[in-house]
């Protein structure tokens, strides 16, 4: 009797310490709390963030290491780049080349990495689609089209409406994913 009372104690004690362990877990995680884009699912991972683009950057491709490097010109790969203008965009107003694209520095969120970007974005678009309008509707050009993957890589026309080009871009159903399209030049020359 004395050990079938011992064992029911251990076993209800056993319950009760799981019950108090999962609750623990279940409590701990962060709230889901519903948004219009992720009312259905709390792992929706489908709303691309733009990172942190430096709209007051100058960067310039210094390919042939032309530029010194002085306090506030810092280098990245084969880019020479200043966080505000100064001494870079001097340089860059006397040696301006017209073929050249606009360079901004980039800071994608949780990083501490610069990249680099020429304002380009890569969308996937829904089967059936062309890109060609998909360019037009947007005042995009159209840069390279993967139709194997239904992904191409448009240009913008500038920085300044990006962030607003991207959300019209996402609301789009002709339209899986946008993102920005970077330049990571600790990877090489592209």
């Amino acid at each position: 009797m004395i050990i079938k009372s011992a064992s029911t104690n251990l076993f209800f004690l056993l319950c009760v310490f799981g019950v108090f362990s999962f609750q623990e877990r279940v409590l701990s995680q962060e709230p889901f709390v519903p948004t219009e884009n992720n009312t259905d699912s709390q792992t929706d991972q489908s709303i691309y963030q733009l990172p942190i683009i430096f709209l007051q950057s100058v960067v310039i491709r210094d390919r042939d290491n032309l530029i010194p490097l002085l306090p506030d010109i810092k280098q990245l790969g084969d880019f020479k780049y200043e966080l505000m203008p100064g001494s870079l965009s001097s340089f860059y107003l006397t040696q301006a080349r017209s073929e050249e694209p606009t360079y901004k520095l980039v800071q994608e969120l949780n990083s501490d990495a610069y990249k680099i970007s020429d304002g380009s974005l890569l969308i996937e678009y829904v089967d059936g689609v062309s890109t060609a309008v998909i360019a037009n509707d947007y005042t995009l050009k159209l840069i390279l089209d993967f139709p194997s993957v239904r992904t191409a890589s448009f240009q913008s026309e500038n920085f300044s409406g990006l962030a607003e080009l991207v959300l019209a871009l996402m609301h789009d159903e002709r339209i899986n994913s946008v993102t920005l399209d970077l330049i990571d030049p600790s990877v090489g020359p592209r």
